[in-house]
């Protein structure tokens, strides 16, 4: 925290989770995971375990890898975007089929 005299305001410093390099908190997009996948959090209002990604278009696309990795290590889950997809596209229907 800053001096309350000082002029230099403080901006918090997060990790890209994909490139590993430190940036400023506002350049960042902040998401988390949930089993089904990633959600995007641009208000950064939900309570859960933020992830933080740099607006850089390489990490957005290596953003994939990373999640596979994430599931592997963190759920033992080794499934393809494609499974997780379907599995999200049935729980969809299913709730609004009313089941």
């Amino acid at each position: 925290m800053p001096n309350k005299h000082s002029k230099v305001l403080h901006m918090p410093q997060r990790t890209c989770a994909v490139c590993k390099s430190k940036k400023d908190l506002d350049k960042l997009y902040a998401f988390i995971i949930i089993p089904e996948g990633i959600i995007i959090d641009p208000r950064r209002r939900l309570q859960r375990r933020r992830h933080y990604v740099c607006n850089d278009i390489n990490c957005l696309s290596n953003l994939e890898e990373w999640e596979k990795r994430y599931f592997k290590k963190h759920y033992g889950i080794n499934k393809s975007w494609s499974e997780l997809d379907l599995q999200s596209i049935n729980s969809v229907q299913g709730v609004n089929n009313g089941q």
